[in-house]
């Protein structure tokens, strides 16, 4: 990228994942370096990317979590490719997933945290299904990059937005390729920034891509949204992904603890390791809870309602969310506590 003639965006590459180790920093995907990580508008970029990159032949398909987010799943259909949609309850299992697949799947395509529930994917064992098919393993951390660890090694593809748990804003998205896995990946879209300079322009008769990951990242990017990203990036590093992981899965036990007094249906797993940051409740009420009005910030639709904890937060609050949706007396225990 422009960059890395600069140096405007070297510092947000390098906290995403550390530049030589892969590790210790904010998004923490183990087995990453910064030269696999490029930084486009949004995740749904590399998403595209990918389906473009693709060698596809005929009979080919892509499996994928009936309840994953739109951009997850329609990516897949415009391209005309077969989508296999798995999945009977708000979050496919591992067993759904291994089913569908085949011989002609060419990718399995996850959140790593459901936008939808807060379930945590098993990485570890998709990476076991999808290799009995020399399948992709293509994963959205969008919900976990920045507040619990992504291991990147177990992964063909990466993306994630930056302006959730990263703290960033809009305008840009990170694009992780394994070049130990997938080094065969090449752009379709090619600008200026994509190939190698050719500095007399009666050369410029052909193109010749750039090696590195900077071949995705065509132009020049939103350059305040990289200004603003790094600077967050360096507030989260400071503070340390092992220690936000720990104090976010201590709130959120704190919140389902306390929803289940209240009778509330929940989606999000109890144990901690199958879940991050959210924490959704089954609820046909969502749009009309107005917690926004009460001072309480939650994201509803989908049947659920959608509360998120990060390292800003505290048991206050949790405790303050708790008492908002007691005082709505829509759930079964709410009037009798």
């Amino acid at each position: 990228m422009y960059g890395r003639q600069g140096c405007w965006h070297a510092g947000a590459r390098s906290n995403v994942c550390d530049r030589d180790q892969g590790k210790g920093a904010p998004g923490q995907a183990p087995g990453a370096r910064s030269q696999e990580i490029a930084l486009l508008w949004n995740a749904t970029a590399g998403l595209h990317a990918v389906a473009v990159g693709i060698d596809w032949r005929p009979g080919d398909n892509v499996v994928v979590g009936a309840s994953e987010f739109a951009s997850l799943l329609h990516i897949w259909q415009a391209a005309g490719i077969e989508l296999r949609r798995v999945g009977a309850g708000p979050c496919a299992t591992l067993d759904e997933v291994a089913d569908a697949v085949d011989s002609h799947a060419r990718a399995i395509v996850v959140s790593h945290v459901s936008y939808l529930t807060g379930a945590r994917s098993d990485l570890a064992a998709l990476r076991e299904i999808a290799d009995r098919c020399g399948a992709r393993l293509v994963v959205d951390a969008s919900h976990s990059l920045g507040v619990v660890p992504v291991d990147g090694s177990l992964c063909d593809v990466v993306v994630s937005c930056c302006y959730k748990w990263l703290l960033g804003t809009h305008g840009v998205g990170v694009f992780f390729v394994n070049s130990k896995r997938w080094h065969q990946l090449e752009p379709k879209a090619v600008g200026w920034n994509s190939v190698i300079h050719e500095a007399e322009w009666r050369q410029r008769t052909s193109f010749h891509l750039k090696p590195t990951i900077e071949k995705f990242e065509g132009g020049n990017p939103s350059f305040m949204s990289i200004y603003y990203l790094e600077n967050a990036l360096a507030t989260l590093e400071e503070i340390g992904i092992s220690r936000i992981e720990s104090h976010v899965l201590e709130l959120g036990r704190a919140l389902l603890d306390g929803l289940s007094r209240l009778g509330v249906d929940q989606l999000t797993p109890a144990r901690p390791a199958d879940r991050a940051g959210n924490v959704s409740i089954a609820t046909p009420h969502s749009e009309q809870m107005e917690l926004r009005e009460r001072g309480v910030l939650t994201w509803g639709g989908d049947g659920r309602l959608r509360i998120s904890v990060h390292a800003y937060n505290d048991m206050a609050d949790v405790d303050r969310v708790l008492e908002k949706i007691k005082a709505l007396g829509l759930f079964p225990k709410c009037l009798s506590i």
